[in-house]
This record gives structure tokens, sequence and C-alpha cells, in this order.
């Protein structure tokens, strides 16, 4: 057992994730010392303590409680198992270089196999893995038994492009877990505050109250209808790894919603102005004497209050729905400028 493994916290049983990399940083070590057991060149044992560093700080990473020893709590661990893969994996590929011909053999086919299931992007694929891709032709100079120094630095490129697809694949889902769990967290709180503000007797007075009188009901229905909407979606929130994640975070679970709760307070007052539509109850109360709306609702007079409330939140949900697409589609655009931009500078 080596000194980083020693002291490890009683907790990481309780974490599926920790055992995960606990496993994976074992087996890391254990193919390391062997490789290390052996006669290698100056370039190889500069490799070996390449590894070795990536190993200690994903130890470092992976051990640590939140304010020291004297409190260790699993819920206030700063562990971070995502850069803590993007370690190991660096080791993975380092491995590469270490390999005989024999070992490196089965590697490169292996890596061309990950590289087929994981790229998408058409012109990675053909440099690559196309006819005349690189990694096709490492592949055939292993089988002919002529592979060089120089093929094993390019199979490590190759699968390093591969870790770095799903190292960024399990950070988007990581993300948009986190942004479903917080809407979620948050509609919560909305329906308690709804409860205790007695919320359902103010629905009453919405069809005949103005939006003076009920823009806090309003923008809490507006509210919870776009935090609905973040929970049930099925897309991506957009998020790019490496930027400010925090101004990303507050656009979904801030700007975004507060866009939902401002149709809601758009919808109501485009109802009492009768422009599109206007709810009618079955004395005529409410949309008496308009008739230049296009769409009529005819509802009892005790449950226009409910309608009312079923627009604010379908508003909110569909709002967030709608300029979702709108927002993410000029963000990308944004992002794919910024890094042709940066790749140019660079050139």
């Amino acid at each position: 057992m080596s000194e980083q493994t020693q002291g490890r916290p009683a907790w990481d049983w309780m974490s599926p994730s920790a055992e995960r990399l606990q496993s994976k940083i074992t087996s890391l070590e254990v193919s390391l010392n062997e490789f290390e057991a052996r006669q290698l060149t100056d370039e190889q044992k500069r490799v070996v303590g390449i590894c070795k560093v990536y190993l200690g700080r994903a130890h470092d990473l992976l051990d640590r409680p939140a304010f020291g020893s004297k409190f260790p709590f699993p819920f206030l661990s700063r562990k971070h198992p995502h850069l803590v893969w993007e370690l190991l994996h660096r080791v993975d590929e380092q491995l590469i270089l270490l390999m005989t011909p024999e070992e490196f053999a089965g590697k490169a086919v292996e890596v061309k196999t990950a590289f087929d299931l994981n790229i998408t992007e058409e012109k990675s694929r053909a440099d690559w893995i196309g006819p005349k891709g690189r990694l096709i032709g490492v592949i055939d100079r292993v089988t002919n038994g002529n592979a060089t120094p120089a093929d094993h630095a390019t199979a490590k490129d190759a699968l390093q492009q591969v870790n770095e697809q799903m190292d960024r694949s399990f950070w988007q889902l990581s993300a948009n877990t986190l942004t479903s769990v917080w809407s979620a967290a948050i509609l919560g709180l909305l329906l308690v505050l709804a409860w205790c503000s007695h919320t359902g007797n103010a629905l009453h007075g919405l069809a005949q109250g103005g939006l003076v009188t009920h823009s806090k009901t309003l923008l809490v229905l507006g509210l919870m209808g776009a935090y609905a909407s973040n929970v049930l979606t099925r897309e991506d929130f957009l998020y790019v790894r490496g930027g400010p994640f925090f101004r990303y975070f507050l656009l979904h679970l801030l700007a975004k919603p507060l866009m939902g709760a401002f149709a809601a307070l758009f919808v109501f007052v485009l109802e009492k102005s009768k422009l599109l539509f206007a709810i009618v109850t079955a004395d005529g109360a409410v949309g008496h004497g308009a008739a230049s709306h296009l769409i009529t609702i005819n509802v009892g007079a005790a449950d226009a209050g409910y309608v009312y409330a079923e627009l604010a939140v379908a508003s909110g949900f569909g709002a967030d729905k709608l300029l979702r697409s709108t927002f993410d589609s000029v963000l990308k655009r944004l992002e794919q400028r910024a890094e042709k931009t940066k790749d140019s500078a660079g050139k």
C-alpha cells in the first residue's frame, strides 16, 4: 500500500464514484509498477515520473476533506471526480509510451475502436480512422512489425482525443443534472411559498384585480412554470467547459426563469387589454364590453381565477421552452466564433 492510500477516509465505501475511482487508481498504480520494474530508457523514466505526478494529484483531490481532518464528513468533502478522471486518463495515455510492441499491437486496435465509437466529427474521423488516417497507418505498421516510437505518440494523441470527448460529455451530463436538481429545489420552495402565502385564496381575485394587485402571485406562478420546464427538459443546458461556469448556471437558474415570470405578467396584461383573447364568465363580467378580441374563453364565475393561474404557469413554461432555443443558438454561435478567433490567433 502506498503512502497516499494510507489514512484514507473511512467513508469512501459510501460513495460509488469514489469506489470506482479508487479501483481505477489501483489498476494504474499496478500497471505503472510493472512498467517501472523493466529496463527503461531515460525518456521512459521521464514518462514514469509524469504518471506519478498525475496519480499523486489525483490522490490529493480524491482524499482531502473539506475543512481538514477535524471535520471528516462525506457531504463536506471537496472531491473533484471529473478532474480526477481527467488526470487518470492522462496516465492511461502516457502508459502507451511504455508498452512493448506486443502490448502496443492490442492497444492500438483498442484505441481505434474507442475512437470510432466516441468521435462523431467527420473531419476528425477522416483524419484519424479514414482510409488514409493516421491511426490506420499506425495499426498497419504495428501489424507488419514496423512500429516506431512516433507511432506510440500518435496512438497516445488519438486516445487523448477520445478521453477528452468522454470527459466533456460526462461533465456536461453532471452540469445538466446539477441545473435540474437546483431547479427542482427552487420549484419546491416556490410551492411552499405559495402554500404559506395562501396563493390559492388570491386566485379568486385574479379575475377582478389588476396587475399591481396580483403581480406577486403572477410572478410566483410564472417562475413555477419556468422551473418546471427546467426540470422536465430533455435538451442539454448550454455550458462551455473551461468557461465561466456560474455565468451559465445563473443564466439557466435565474435569467431564463425571470423571462418566464415576465411572460406570465405579459399574458395577464394582454388578456386584460382584450386585444387577442378574453376570459368571459357565465355572467359576462370579465369580458364585458370587449368585442375586439379574437378568442373567447368561457368559464364559470368561480373558476376564472384558476384559468388565469393556469395561463400564468403555462406562460412561464412556454416562454422557457421557446426562449431557450433562441438563447442557446445565439450563445453557441458566439462560442463557435470565439473558438475560431482563438485558433486563428494561435497560428
